[in-house]
């Protein structure tokens, strides 16, 4: 982005324009960074999706078409946008379950006081092959047993591939 250059004298009519200049300016700044949240979330959603089907985490469409871009509210000087994964299961996949996900676990960092438990829980049992897990009954009806799944880290791969593009995609947006 080029630089503004504003220009007055002293003169009060002078000032005056130098404000309405420094008004828009700060108008065009503030779409500008709306714009580039936006198109960043939007791209989110494309690199989620594609995280997703190279993660082999498409066990029904249900988790890939639920990947979508939300307005979150504004901000002083711009609009936040958020990808939202909008499955309760998205969580599972992310970080993954049981003894399979405590062996390859999650490798992003988690926020201050947040963490993830691996095997854990009442429904946690060991079968009479000595594997631990649990069952669930699928859609139709049938029951099944697990001993959980890896993490596939879509939404942290995708921050980490947002964070690469942030400079490109405001050189877009910012001309």
């Amino acid at each position: 982005m080029g630089k503004k250059v504003i220009t007055m004298s002293l003169s009060e009519k002078s000032i005056q324009n130098a404000i309405q200049e420094l008004r828009a300016y700060q108008n065009s700044l503030t779409y500008k960074c709306q714009l580039l949240a936006e198109k960043l979330a939007e791209k989110g959603v494309e690199i989620a999706r594609v995280q997703i089907a190279d993660l082999d985490a498409i066990f029904t469409s249900e988790l890939i078409s639920s990947v979508h871009v939300e307005y979150e509210g504004s901000t002083k000087g711009g609009g936040i946008w958020a990808v939202i994964a909008g499955t309760d299961h998205a969580a599972f996949v992310e970080f993954g379950t049981g003894i399979v996900g405590q062996q390859s676990p999650y490798h992003g960092k988690l926020p201050e006081g947040v963490s993830w438990q691996y095997a854990s829980g009442k429904t946690i049992h060991q079968i009479s092959d000595g594997r631990y897990g649990w069952f669930y009954q699928d859609d139709n009806g049938d029951w099944w047993f697990t001993e959980g799944m890896p993490s596939r880290p879509f939404m942290y791969l995708t921050a980490n591939e947002l964070r690469q593009i942030v400079t490109q995609t405001a050189k877009e947006v910012f001309g």
